[in-house]
């Protein structure tokens, strides 16, 4: 008489492996985990990029004050990978540039 309650175990029936329906179910488990990780990864990467760009401005603000305190110059540019930072000089010292979305950001000094 064939149980299915044999010395394998209730699920065996004598096949060895996993079924079909535990696959399908792990790999749903996993695609819902990642789709719910990737736009929080995605958010915090913006963050890290907008907070990354506005470090450089401040950086270029500092070299733009002391290249005003040496040479005189009122305005400037310059690159840091890939992004053009202009600075200028008329009351305050502002520096701009386009972030990660081409979107015009301007930071001044108070």
């Amino acid at each position: 008489m064939s149980s299915i309650w044999a010395k394998e175990g209730w699920y065996s029936l004598g096949e060895k492996g996993i079924s079909w329906a535990e696959t399908m179910l792990s790999l749903m488990i996993i695609f819902m985990l990642f789709g719910t990780l990737l736009p929080l990864m995605q958010k915090m990467q913006q963050t890290l990029d907008d907070k990354q760009m506005q470090a450089t401005a401040y950086e270029t603000m500092h070299e733009a004050a002391r290249t005003i305190l040496a040479t005189g110059s009122s305005s400037g540019r310059r690159a840091v990978n890939g992004t053009i930072y202009t600075w200028e000089f008329n009351s305050e010292l502002c520096v701009s540039y386009n972030n990660y979305r081409f979107m015009p950001v301007t930071v001044c000094a108070e």
